[in-house]
């Protein structure tokens, strides 16, 4: 009630405006948006644009009306007493927040973006606000909400409004038509050759992606879970001369780059301890998607890219559950935002649980603890079992917070979430002293590893669930719709590691699969793999796509488990 009181009395204090008819009102919003809130927009069209002839600059112009036309047509839908100004206040706020992190980051606005949106935690908010979003929000957003309180709407009788509403209508479609029929040509040029331009029209393209992410969730709890794996075939049995199990630590990076790792041929020495261990190296890596929450799903399904969406993963089956059936123990290690429903049906672990402050600050947590866990889990695991450590590894735009002091060994370094107050060394050196980190962190990992070699035989692989922008041509953090975005976003590092006992255990050939690591895989070959890695075959299992399978015999005893856990030999 205080905030109502307080809320009412800025108001009366701010100037009274004259009386505006809906329309004029609808259609003065929609050019105020389309000139003052799509600078990322007319970037791009004056840049892949450059003619300057008359036609040119009309065409240019024509887009301008044309959005005005469009925008404010639809908002004729809403242009009634008690709800057009709360309309138009939230699309001036949407529209003030979107253009801050299209005009500072590149970032385009689809489905996927929503998603990352509506999923991300109160730590990664914390990274992306700043002083300067407040102000664009303020400045941009709320302002203008509040004059728009100011002005009185004037009305006229129900037969001059359909008289007049009508003729907006049917004036916006013979304008409309005018522009088609003389831009035709430009329009087809412009978008068939810069597709990107849908998902920069602001507000518009949030609005559109927003709803489809909305109409996808019933769908999603509405459907049921599916076993895709009729049957689980499991080998090698455990090694009868020496009693141990098998472990196999799945590493999930977070936004490391392929072009960044040294193991890939980066001038720096980003990979120091890795570059000593018996790894391999995989170059030619690309992800399932630009963001966690569509390429970690991706990653552990079975459908591949080409065939995923969120709403037929959710419900369906995943490698680990497969894992699971095949007798196999399976943890989850959280330093992220989440497993994004992949551990939905395993035991999990988070590291800002622990309520450890040597390694966190404010729910920001290292990656060291997911070893500390990593070593805990196996001091009392007595069975065979899969590891997935879920890492905060490169995540921006704070990458200063992701290394010590001691890493900081490329300067000047950026040492704030504002991107766009460093230079891009500086952004860069950053970025690179996280990725420092990341192989101190995957080089402890493999110590853990080998510290349990009495009583397991052990393996790890390690991959990045996405790329990252660092400025190139404008484009910063990840995220962009998979189609535009740049290789950068896309290109991710994979390491191999595996100790003497899992080596001899499974007939993998290590320098048969360096050879092999030059050829081209993804995200989607990593399901297969693991089942591959843990000699676990199933109905779902394509050898084709286990990058594995040309330097890995399997055993030859293998058993049979069904669906009720009988073993059948």
């Amino acid at each position: 009630m205080d905030l109502y009181r307080s809320f009412r009395r800025v108001l009366a204090a701010m100037p009274r405006l004259p009386a505006l008819h809906p329309v004029w009102l609808t259609l003065l919003v929609s050019a105020a948006l389309v000139l003052f809130y799509n600078g990322q927009l007319w970037s791009l069209v004056f840049d892949v644009w450059p003619g300057r002839s008359f036609h040119d600059l009309a065409f240019i112009a024509s887009i301008a009306v044309f959005l005005t036309v469009v925008f404010n047509l639809v908002l004729q839908m809403v242009a009634i007493p008690r709800v057009l100004k709360p309309v138009l206040a939230l699309l001036f706020l949407t529209a003030a927040a979107i253009s801050y992190f299209a005009s500072s980051y590149g970032a385009m606005i689809d489905k996927t973006m929503i998603a990352n949106v509506i999923e991300t935690d109160a730590r990664e908010i914390g990274d992306l606000l700043s002083l300067r979003l407040v102000a664009q929000v303020v400045l941009f957003g709320i302002v203008p909400a509040l004059l728009l309180w100011r002005v009185p709407l004037a009305l006229r009788s129900w037969r001059q409004e359909i008289l007049v509403r009508g003729g907006i209508v049917l004036g916006s479609f013979v304008l409309v038509g005018l522009i088609a029929a003389m831009f035709f040509q430009d329009y087809a040029s412009l978008l068939r050759n810069h597709r990107e331009v849908r998902f920069m029209i602001n507000p518009s393209a949030a609005i559109y992606a927003t709803a489809r992410y909305a109409t996808a969730v019933p769908s999603a709890m509405a459907a049921t879970y599916t076993q895709i794996a009729e049957r689980v075939v499991r080998g090698p049995v455990p090694d009868t001369q020496t009693g141990k199990k098998t472990l196999v630590v799945v590493v999930v990076g977070e936004t490391a780059r392929a072009d960044h790792f040294s193991l890939n041929g980066y001038q720096r020495q980003t990979n120091p301890e890795l570059s000593k261990l018996d790894i391999v190296n995989f170059g030619e890596v690309r992800s399932c998607g630009t963001s966690t929450a569509e390429s970690v799903p991706c990653m552990f399904s079975d459908l591949g890219r080409d065939d995923y969406s969120e709403a037929r993963a959710s419900m369906r089956e995943n490698l680990l559950d497969i894992i699971v059936r095949a007798g196999i123990d399976v943890l989850w290690l959280e330093n992220n935002s989440s497993c994004k429903g992949v551990c939905a049906r395993i035991p999990s672990q988070t590291t800002w649980s622990l309520g450890d402050t040597a390694y966190c600050d404010g729910g920001d947590c290292r990656d060291d603890l997911l070893v500390r866990q990593l070593g805990a889990a196996l001091a009392t695991a007595d069975n065979d079992l899969v590891v997935v450590m879920h890492q905060i590894g490169s995540h921006g735009p704070s990458y200063f917070k992701r290394f010590t002091d001691a890493f900081r060994v490329f300067t000047p370094t950026c040492d704030t979430n504002q991107l766009q107050t460093c230079t891009r060394e500086e952004i860069v050196n950053s970025y690179d002293n996280s990725i420092l980190y990341t192989d101190k962190i995957l080089a402890e990992t493999i110590g853990v590893l080998e510290g349990v070699s009495d009583r397991f035989d052990t393996a790890m692989i390690y991959v990045s669930d996405h790329g990252e922008s660092l400025g190139e041509n404008g484009i910063y953090l990840h995220g962009m719709p998979y189609m535009f975005a740049p290789d950068a976003q896309k290109h991710v590092p994979m390491v191999v590691w595996a100790s003497a006992g899992y080596r001899r255990k499974t007939m993998l050939d290590m320098a048969c699969l360096a050879l092999e690591a030059d050829a081209a895989v993804s995200h989607d070959n990593l399901f297969h793999s693991v089942l591959g890695m843990l000699d676990v075959r199933s109905d779902v299992y394509r050898q084709e796509l286990d990058f594995f399978a040309p330097c890995h015999r399997p055993a030859a005893v293998a058993r049979v488990v069904d669906d009720s856990g009988t073993a059948h030999p």
